[in-house]
């Protein structure tokens, strides 16, 4: 672990003195843990993990990946395939952050907004004026005068 401890620092270009000072230990500490003399407490393993958004599995055990996916990490992955504009990526993180109950209230405002679209595309076919009308639904031809309807 003390090995993984110097690569991720390495990784992410601190010095020992600037790591230390993220985590508030003093630059010795860091120097003894990476070179093996010191092992590092599961308060500081911890603190790596939350600061550094690392994979506690990782540091540990070396398995896995050295980063972990955190959800801001997942959400610019998402601008990025899906090409949204801030309004839109703002739009569905504040979505997300949303309790199930408010989310499923949002849900359900788009639900009838989208049913309302689709009653809009009805009056889009709709005749617009009364010429289109009769091209659309042509008059019923009037009867014969000696015919009796009945």
């Amino acid at each position: 672990m003390n090995g993984r401890i110097k690569e991720l620092r390495e990784t992410l270009k601190l010095s020992q003195s600037d790591f230390a000072e993220m985590l508030n230990l003093k630059r010795n500490s860091i120097s003894l843990i990476e070179v093996g003399k010191r092992n590092p407490s599961d308060r500081t393993i911890l603190d790596i993990c939350q600061k550094f958004s690392v994979s506690e599995d990782w540091l540990r055990t070396g398995a896995g990946e050295m980063f972990s996916k955190t959800p801001s990490g997942t959400m610019e992955q998402l601008k990025k395939e899906f090409d949204l504009d801030d309004f839109s990526f703002n739009l569905v993180y504040e979505y997300l952050k949303l309790a199930p109950a408010q989310r499923e209230k949002v849900r359900d405002f788009f639900y009838r907004v989208i049913d309302s679209e689709e009653s809009i595309d009805y009056i889009a076919e709709a005749p617009r004026t009364p010429g289109d009308l009769e091209k659309q639904f042509p008059p019923a031809k009037k009867p014969d005068e000696g015919t009796k309807t009945g």
